[in-house]
């Protein structure tokens, strides 16, 4: 029995199965070729799944493991030393940590000091969407090295598929795909029928084979509603697990991850997926990391909020606000801004969406913004009597600031304060918060 992390809710005691386990082993040691030599980074808790092929695989096959501190794991800059100094060969983190590790190395890459990592074979992302920017970010420096985008549920015994990424394509989105399944295992992409959808079309990942588990210790009802017969196998009693996870085949067969079914959100009657918002604002050239959240501080009233790291010069709200504008259907623009140095994360380094700070609200505030099509008091959309100096259709202008520490003492980890249809491949056997500062846009949301 294992734990889940808990990211989407409390964390949930999940049962799989040995057979399983031994398969994700295997699929690893086959696709990143483990041999003898090996010398693999045991850097996650035993606490989660991907710990068990961080310790057995590389012992499977006569090579050696690594056991990483956890204040060493999720330090960047003292993960990078020990990596030259003991020359490791495989290295799994998640993108979260991966991109303040690239702000090491290319600052160390810019003074002549950026480390060889002679020995280092496969850098393997795993546990959040795969931004593109990193993967070109990573191979400008280490072109030797390839990634391995890896994706799987714990419900599966961890991996379930593997993309091997050597080069960023110019017309690739704004992440990467998360490739082919595994050996043993079987993708779906299902609509709400548990229908097959065409290649292209979006649904639900749906996951079949020998890595499915047994469901939930102590809880059958959620167990039914996550493990569900599989009409596609042609094994009697067989199940596939809905990932609740939204994603797409593409033309040459991998494939997309676009976000959660959770993070679909519904504001004045519009369907709204976060993550083609954020998708969006990543490409905007003052933005590094963008999270948005659908926030509700007024009661009966609910907005689009971005919370932004940026990039280089700070791009400002305004200008954020009317390039989503430029961007995005007027339903879909963020109503706030709030810039952050640093995304906070979870213990195992994912963003953390539940410590994300509320905005301001202290500021003066404008008419209810409109949405096309809609009447707003009496009012037809479109039109605003926004006073004078904020941005029409604002719901509170700009805000003051107010220092952010609630999160820091409930003791949430933060970077640089880390201290410790189409089924495909049926067997296929390759395949800180502190500095915060706050601005509140107007626009509609």
């Amino acid at each position: 029995m294992i734990y889940t992390s808990g990211s989407t809710g409390a964390p949930k005691g999940v049962m799989v199965e040995q057979a399983g386990m031994l398969n994700h082993l295997w699929a690893k040691i086959a696709a990143l070729d483990i041999k003898q030599t090996d010398r693999v980074a045991q850097t996650a808790s035993s606490c989660f799944d991907i710990s068990v092929w961080q310790l057995l695989a590389a012992l499977v096959v006569g090579g050696c493991v690594h056991i990483v501190p956890e204040e060493v794991a999720h330090d960047p800059r003292r993960l990078l030393e020990l990596l030259e100094r003991e020359q490791l060969s495989i290295l799994e983190t998640v993108p979260s940590l991966l991109r303040i590790m690239l702000e090491e190395l290319e600052a160390a890459s810019e003074a002549g000091e950026k480390p060889e990592l002679a020995k280092l074979r496969w850098l393997m992302p795993t546990g959040e969407a795969l931004a593109t920017e990193l993967c070109r970010r990573w191979l400008a420096l280490y072109p030797r090295v390839p990634l391995v985008n890896a994706y799987g549920p714990t419900e599966c015994s961890d991996d379930v598929t593997h993309q091997v990424i050597r080069q960023v394509g110019e017309r690739e989105g704004a992440s990467m795909p998360i490739g082919r399944p595994l050996g043993n295992l079987r993708l779906y992409v299902l609509d709400e029928q548990r229908e097959p959808v065409p290649i292209g079309v979006r649904g639900e990942v749906y996951v079949g084979g020998v890595g499915v588990g047994r469901g939930y210790v102590g809880e059958p009802e959620r167990t039914a509603q996550s493990y569900v017969p599989d009409g596609f196998g042609g094994r009697a009693g067989g199940r596939l697990y809905r990932t609740g996870d939204v994603g797409r085949y593409r033309e040459d067969g991998t494939l997309e991850y676009l976000g959660r079914l959770d993070q679909q959100v519904k504001l004045r009657g519009y369907r709204i997926e976060l993550e083609e918002i954020e998708a969006v604002l990543e490409r905007h050239v003052g933005v590094r990391q963008c999270v948005v959240l659908l926030r509700e501080e007024v009661v009966g009233h609910q907005r689009l909020v971005a919370y932004v790291v940026a990039e280089g010069q700070e791009a400002g709200s305004q200008a954020l606000w009317q390039y989503a504008r430029e961007q995005l259907p007027a339903y879909m623009v963020p109503g706030a801004f709030v810039f952050l140095e640093a995304l906070p994360l979870t213990a195992n380094g994912k963003v953390n969406r539940r410590a994300l700070p509320h905005p301001d609200a202290a500021g003066p505030v404008s008419d209810l913004p409109f949405v096309g099509g809609a009447r707003t008091n009496g009012r037809p959309a479109g039109r605003s009597r926004a006073r004078p100096g904020y941005l029409p259709g604002s719901l509170a202008g700009q805000v003051g600031h107010r220092a952010v520490q609630a999160a820091a003492e409930r003791g949430n980890r933060l970077p640089g304060q880390l201290l410790a249809g189409r089924t495909a491949g049926a067997d296929s056997s390759r395949n800180l918060l502190p500095g915060t500062r706050r601005q509140c846009a107007g626009g509609p949301g």
